[in-house]
């Protein structure tokens, strides 16, 4: 089975490159590549591609598309070819050399799994687990990852498992699932649409699974101590959004427990650490739950103009 590896770049290349660099190391070489610069096709594209050179397609996109929208234009440009599975990386993964053999051994030994992940790794060093399989409550909408935090050494049990969702940071997805199913919802512009696509998957019949015997590294470059404008705005605005359109269930059941479960305790941290930027977080949370119940998803340009936690605390 042939395979297509889609990276998605978004501003500095450096993780990126040393993504595709831990792509060449692998003991499966089958792969056709292609970065997605989620942006215009200006200097920095150019030396983006430059530095790729020959060994795939470099693709601008000429705006931030988002996620979904961003990856969707390499997998459009993989399945215009006869390739097999798409194996969508996160610039900040790092696969080692047995990552992409195993998981290409687990779909040929499961012909209804539609998408596999990996055991993911915190990194450096790279021994505790940060996605090991999914977990969805199907009556609130709430999403979990199984085992996060622990260490690989306390962590028996079963080593393929059928899971809730693949996370988005490096699903292996056959190329027949994607034909029939379609590409990533592109919408929710960021968060949710992996779980989401999930969901549609298994209602057609597909598989979502994890093998643990695969394991690759994740980077987590975009955690912090404090929340980022976008992170509040589109986590609210997209849980609401899941949980009305992919589950079909009581959105503001599912909103009362991403309260509780997310917004409090994000909201008690920003009041312990940059009290004067509470204000911005009530508003981001605000927007988010009034453009999911009007319907209005896709990018949002107005929480770019948000300042940061940090850029307020730095400010006095």
């Amino acid at each position: 089975m042939r395979t297509a590896a889609v990276v998605l770049n978004y501003g500095d290349p450096s993780d990126t490159l040393e993504c595709v660099e831990s792509l060449e190391l692998s003991d499966d070489l089958d792969i056709d590549l292609y970065v997605v610069d989620n942006g215009p096709a200006d200097a920095r594209h150019d030396a983006l591609r430059d530095a790729i050179g020959d060994r795939g397609q470099v693709i601008a996109t000429g705006e931030n598309l988002g996620y979904a929208g961003g990856n969707n234009v390499g997998v459009r440009r993989a399945l215009e070819t006869d390739v097999d599975l798409v194996w969508i990386l996160n610039p900040d993964t790092r696969v080692k050399r047995r990552t992409l053999p195993t998981l290409k051994e687990h779909m040929a030994a499961y012909p209804d799994c539609g998408v596999v992940s990996a055991r993911i790794l915190y990194g450096p060093p790279g021994n505790r687990i940060w996605f090991d399989g999914a977990t969805i409550d199907r009556t609130n909408g709430a999403t979990s990852h199984m085992n996060n935090g622990k260490s690989t050494d306390a962590v028996g049990g079963r080593k393929i498992l059928d899971v809730g969702y693949v996370t988005g940071a490096a699903p292996l997805i056959r190329r027949t699932t994607l034909e029939r199913v379609g590409l990533l919802p592109e919408h929710y512009f960021l968060y949710f649409e992996e779980t989401h696509w999930c969901v549609t998957v298994q209602e057609a019949g597909w598989r979502t699974m994890v093998n643990r015997d695969a394991e690759m590294v994740h980077l987590k470059r975009s955690s912090g101590v404090l929340p980022q404008p976008y992170y509040v705005y589109y986590m609210t605005r997209n849980r609401y959004g899941f949980a009305r359109d992919a589950l079909r269930i009581d959105p503001e059941a599912a909103m009362a427990h991403h309260q509780k479960t997310f917004l409090d305790p994000w909201r008690a941290k920003v009041a312990d650490k940059a009290p004067a930027w509470l204000d911005r977080f009530d508003e981001l949370v605000e927007m988010g739950r009034a453009d999911a119940v009007a319907g209005r998803f896709g990018r949002n340009d107005a929480v770019t103009s948000f300042p940061t936690a940090e850029s307020t605390l730095a400010a006095g």
